[in-house]
């Protein structure tokens, strides 16, 4: 790998993607880190914290200051696309998804686009206000509701049947306030029998590099990967990225991207959920399954493909989970020498201890433990052990998740398709 050491690169965040920082400072010789929280009357110091304390890493809270000092402009998250047009216009390098973000901010108008695409998409229907979420509901029972752009409105949830939900529905009706009445759900048949499976890489313009990781997530708990050759995908995958190519190549798409696909038994693969950034998982666990990310995003962000160099063939992911930190401060504590495979959302420094600063979202993920292996049960072992060893109030994991994901990979094995 080239030599990084005079080159400097900024990360565009909201906080979801800190640990990037500490992975690049390893390489970068100068590293920034850029969480606005001042886009409010009244700004809250936890925004402007995160990020703060990490070894060999600046926060700020403006690109203008920087706008000559960086040499790379990083962004894992959505938000940041008409940003990123302007940095590239200003001939700026710059890693990201630009206004193909729009693949999952806008779901509606990108199932429009993949349908016409040919390719399969779950039978759906948009529905205008909670009233009327409430009476389809009510005569539909195994969907899926969901909302564009605002996930902090509420996260995806499953309505098994009316009853079931409705207490659901009360809370929403509370929190959603007035907008209640004008809010637009989409609300997703659910698809099954089905194993839900996806490419998570990247792309360059619609390119794809010939090394790739396939992996298979336990919602809000676990993930499981593999590495694999892209042409050994399973054609499920690789259909609805080739399918999408041209969309790429056209927004000048040069960053991350996941798909998650549910694989029916007569193996019809439906995309779900299209995921324009760095997805959460895996992005933790590629920071560590991944040895050459510097020379990744420095020639990526100018539309050169490198191949990935892995430093193992399986990894194991456990989200780290806490209602308590949702609206507290949560000081995490685990060895020292387990570092790595600890990474933390909203991670802020405080006199050398690692805290999760309250972000008020509602969401329990605080981050992840992530490991690799050369088998998957050494890969799931360690992680296991190593998420034995990360302490915090009301701090868990859903250990069983990765017993899930196992599951799943016999069950997608079980339909042809080797994992």
């Amino acid at each position: 790998m080239a030599s990084y050491r005079n080159r400097s690169v900024c990360i565009v965040d909201c906080g979801l993607f800190v640990e990037w920082a500490r992975t690049l400072a390893k390489d970068f010789g100068r590293v920034y880190y850029l969480s606005e929280g001042t886009q409010s009357g009244y700004p809250r110091s936890n925004a402007l914290l995160i990020g703060q304390g990490i070894p060999n890493v600046r926060r700020v809270e403006s690109i203008w200051p920087i706008l000559d000092e960086v040499d790379l402009w990083i962004f894992n998250d959505v938000y940041g696309g008409a940003l990123q047009r302007l940095l590239v216009s200003l001939g700026k390098r710059v890693w990201g998804a630009r206004m193909g973000e729009q693949l999952e901010l806008d779901r509606v108008k990108s199932k429009e686009h993949c349908d016409a695409l040919g390719i399969d998409i779950g039978p759906y229907k948009v529905v205008r206000g909670l009233a009327a979420l409430r009476e389809y509901l009510k005569k539909h029972d195994n969907q899926w509701v969901k909302v564009s752009k605002t996930r902090g409105d509420f996260e995806t949830f499953k309505s098994k049947n009316y009853t079931l939900i409705e207490p659901r529905l009360d809370e929403l009706e509370h929190t959603l306030g007035a907008k209640k009445k004008i809010i637009e759900f989409i609300v997703e048949e659910a698809i099954e029998p089905a194993v839900e499976v996806g490419y998570d890489g990247w792309t360059l313009d619609g390119k794809f590099t010939t090394n790739s990781v396939i992996g298979i997530e336990v919602k809000d708990s676990g993930y499981i990967c593999r590495t694999r050759k892209y042409d050994d995908l399973p054609d499920e995958l690789r259909s609805v990225n080739e399918k999408l190519s041209d969309t790429f190549r056209k927004y000048e798409y040069r960053g991350f991207w996941s798909s998650e696909v549910r694989i029916t038994p007569d193996r019809r693969g439906y995309l779900i959920d299209p995921c324009a950034r760095a997805g959460a998982p895996p992005n933790e666990l590629m920071q560590i399954l991944i040895t050459n990310w510097a020379d990744i995003l420095w020639n990526g962000a100018e539309g050169v493909l490198v191949e990935p160099e892995f430093s193992g063939k399986w990894g194991a992911e456990l989200l780290l989970l806490s209602e308590w930190a949702d609206r507290n401060w949560l000081a995490v504590q685990f060895p020292p020498s387990i570092l790595e495979h600890v990474k933390l959302r909203n991670l802020t420094i405080i006199e050398g201890r690692s805290y999760v600063a309250p972000q008020w979202t509602g969401q329990p993920e605080v981050g992840a433990v992530v490991a690799v292996g050369d088998t998957r049960k050494e890969a799931t072992d360690r992680c296991l052990e190593l998420a034995s060893k990360v302490e915090g109030h009301y701090l868990e994991t859903i250990t069983n998740s990765l017993e899930t994901a196992n599951d799943s990979i016999e069950e997608l094995e079980g339909y042809g398709i080797k994992f």
